[in-house]
């Protein structure tokens, strides 16, 4: 969230309340918590993205990225 708060410069101005799915892709053989949801993949049509700071422990390495519609390119159909 951090990460997010501080690129708030590129990432859109949100006049409304939000819900944001945090979508996490593993390796088929690796253990995930007990609460998590297998899904498919939420595809965006005209994404636009921004990649955040990965990082990486002893055990798991994180990529992250915010992905979002880009309402943009519906204007200009």
């Amino acid at each position: 969230m951090r990460q997010v708060a501080s690129n708030i410069t590129s990432l859109p101005c949100l006049d409304e309340t939000c819900v944001f799915d945090v979508l996490a892709y593993t390796d088929i053989d690796v253990a995930v918590p007990f609460t998590w949801i297998e899904s498919d993949p939420k595809l965006i049509a005209n994404p636009k993205m921004v990649k955040l700071h990965a990082f990486d422990t002893k055990i798991h390495k994180v990529d992250t990225l915010v992905s979002y519609k880009n309402d943009e390119w519906d204007e200009e159909e």
